[in-house]
């Protein structure tokens, strides 16, 4: 996939496709989303540093969402747990992977702007986990817009985070 254009679109549709699929459907959409991020890997112009942010991010979103979960801030249901030692539905740990995979290609806006990053993270984040509550993926332990905030500040870190980490990938990329 060469053109810019259409990569940055495809992996904006890709994304979105798992946000949806996992908000949905939770734990029946983990094989599907195994098989997109497959997918994604296999036709990345990018697949090496993919493979490590997407690992990365995999665990460091596992252990985010896992400390909001055990301070009450998340709360799941806990009857149909798929990875009986995992701290969070492994359905979410495998959309922190996904979000990893659009850094390089759909999110580039991003890149070398940590600021703007650290906005963009404190606003949108939130809204996504309040709309994945709306559809009954996640049930949050406080109020809204308590959430809001300590999503935003726990964003406002995180998303420029996921940069600084693919800058240092990719520049481990570089001089190998």
């Amino acid at each position: 996939m060469k053109n810019t254009a259409v990569l940055k679109v495809a992996n904006f549709a890709w994304f979105q496709g798992i946000w949806w699929l996992v908000i949905l459907f939770q734990n029946n959409a983990v094989i599907p989303v195994l098989a997109l991020i497959g997918g994604w890997i296999l036709i990345s112009p990018k697949r090496t540093e993919d493979i490590k942010l997407m690992s990365a991010v995999f665990l460091l979103g596992t252990v985010v969402d896992a400390v909001l979960t055990v301070c009450g801030l998340f709360v799941f249901n806990q009857t149909e747990v798929l990875v009986s030692f995992w701290p969070i539905p492994i359905w979410l740990s495998l959309l922190w992977a996904a979000f990893a995979g659009t850094v390089y290609h759909s999110l580039t806006a991003f890149k070398g702007r940590m600021v703007i990053a650290a906005i963009a993270g404190a606003v949108f984040a939130p809204l996504s986990y309040i709309a994945g509550a709306k559809f009954g993926a996640v049930e949050l332990g406080t109020s809204v817009p308590r959430a809001y905030i300590f999503i935003a500040l726990v964003w406002s870190v995180i998303f420029p985070l996921c940069f600084y980490l693919s800058n240092r990938f990719e520049a481990k990329q570089a001089q190998a």
